[in-house]
């Protein structure tokens, strides 16, 4: 078994050219000016100019994922991966290392990419590791999909999820984590960011308020940033690594982005660890590494 399997396509949920105008108009944002309409490009433009942070809160939370993968291999032997993410992770052009997709994080690794309902609906991504289509609600579909066979399940697997929980329901995005949680083996670890507006200050609220509305109304779906307790609550019982839920670029504070204020994430980010994976973590009588200190980020 090797990082670099063929490519397994299956076939895509319905997705509507609304549902994935915030995705291209996201990565319109990051340099990606194939896929676009003018629709995104407005849309971009609008919640840029709303929240002039935008390009900021992509960079914070891509690189997040990217440096995660790096974490979980190098602290907790974690080297195959699935990521979960509303369209296909492509290379940023001109952009760092690690603004690139999380599955060049660590050559060699297993991985596996799943794309939200709530993406662009594109063929793939740009490498060819296996991917497939599902949400955090269609967990019982997702597991027993054969693109999950590029795993081996004996092993410890890392799950890097990205921010698709605005676009689900409560009730079945605790429903799909649970069920995730069950079919993870031991020593397993979930990274999650997840948009919230609770790090805007007071004077820069009513502007996250007003992109939560574009988004929302760009879609046709409710868009649901959510507040630390409440995903503290989505990932117990496993506990967390290092602070717990903390703003994203302030999870690696010798990231590049650590120095920005908070509200420029626009996001929370936690990694969940199977209670095998903390206890052999932090080993008898020790504590456990604090995953802000746990890899050396330029």
């Amino acid at each position: 078994m090797t990082g670099q399997n063929c490519l397994v396509s299956l076939p895509a949920e319905p997705v509507s050219a609304a549902a994935a105008s915030v995705t291209r108009a996201m990565s319109w944002l990051m340099g990606e000016r194939t896929q676009s309409l003018p629709s995104d490009r407005a849309l971009a433009q609008q919640l840029e100019k709303t929240v002039p942070w935008l390009e900021e809160s992509l960079e914070i939370n891509r690189a997040f994922l990217y440096h995660c993968a790096e974490f979980l291999t190098r602290q907790v032997d974690i080297d195959q991966f699935v990521t979960l993410s509303a369209g296909p992770y492509r290379p940023w052009p001109g952009r760092r290392t690690d603004l690139q997709p999380p599955c060049g994080a660590v050559p060699g690794s297993v991985v596996v990419h799943v794309h939200t309902p709530t993406g662009t609906g594109e063929a793939g991504p740009s490498c060819n590791h296996p991917h497939t289509y599902a949400g955090l609600d269609q967990m019982l579909s997702l597991l027993s999909t054969p693109a999950l066979e590029a795993l081996d399940h004996r092993r410890p697997v890392g799950v890097l999820i990205d921010d698709p929980g605005a676009w689900t329901d409560s009730d079945h995005l605790v429903l799909g984590l649970d069920r995730l949680r069950d079919w993870l083996p031991p020593g397993s670890a979930i990274a999650l960011t997840h948009a919230t507006t609770d790090l805007a200050p007071a004077k820069v609220r009513p502007q996250e308020d007003h992109a939560v509305r574009l988004r929302a109304e760009a879609t046709g779906r409710p868009y649901q940033p959510r507040t630390r307790a409440e995903i503290e609550s989505m990932l117990a019982p496993w506990p967390l690594a290092g602070e717990g839920v903390v703003a994203t670029g302030g999870f690696f504070p010798d990231h590049a982005h650590a120095q920005l204020p908070e509200h420029h994430s626009s996001a929370y980010a936690a990694v969940a660890l199977h209670p095998l994976q903390a206890d052999r973590q932090a080993g008898p009588g020790t504590a456990a590494v604090p995953a802000s200190n746990a890899c050396g980020v330029p």
